[in-house]
């Protein structure tokens, strides 16, 4: 490096011009392309954000639009058979409700880490049984875990969810896509001939 140094330095007038003219060049395209370079990634980066905001928008909806108010009762009748949950008891409505709740997850990318039955409940004279799962995924993963559950026949009901990001966030940037956990509480409708001997309040 010092015998380049001294050779330039004893070179001509217009080889060292020439020299510099190119050190200021490649200079200048490292700039250039650095500016393009962090332009780009910050334009992916809002874009992104973007998305997610109006994916989470999408998400809130989909859990509000039918507000425990709303449900309506199945009435018993042989035409409305199908608004409830097959099963002769409890824990077989319970196993129809983990098989349902497993099957969208992995239709969704979603994974299911645990899943439990909860106690049963009354709402509006009709008993409902129900699972608690905890999810974890991606944010469209968890939208279409709870579109699809909120879609599906017979009818469920999410009556509680609480979700969380898992990202490291570095100076407020999120290195890499939103991922998710969370526990979703489903509710499906239980036949008027299954015995259930506890029934909760909900």
């Amino acid at each position: 490096m010092t015998e380049l140094l001294i050779t330039l330095m004893n070179a001509p007038r217009y080889a060292q011009r020439s020299v510099a003219l190119g050190v200021l060049g490649l200079v200048s395209m490292i700039v250039v392309v650095t500016v393009v370079y962090l332009g780009s990634f910050l334009s992916t980066k809002v874009a992104d954000i973007a998305d997610m905001r109006a994916e989470l928008f999408r998400l809130d909806e989909i859990i509000a639009r039918k507000p425990l108010t709303e449900v309506s009762i199945p009435s018993v009748e042989p035409a409305a058979a199908t608004l409830f949950i097959e099963g002769e008891s409890l824990p077989a409505i319970q196993a129809k409700l983990q098989e349902r709740v497993n099957t969208i997850a992995r239709s969704s990318g979603a994974t299911i880490a645990s899943i439990s039955g909860t106690s049963p409940i009354e709402l509006g004279g009709a008993t409902y049984a129900g699972v608690r799962a905890d999810v974890e995924g991606s944010l469209k993963a968890f939208h279409e875990v709870v579109r699809q559950l909120e879609t599906s026949e017979p009818p469920l009901i999410i009556r509680q969810v609480a979700i969380r990001g898992t990202n490291r966030v570095l100076q407020g940037v999120l290195s890499e896509p939103l991922q998710l956990a969370g526990q979703i509480a489903v509710y499906g409708a239980v036949g008027p001939t299954v015995v259930l001997p506890d029934k909760g309040k909900p």
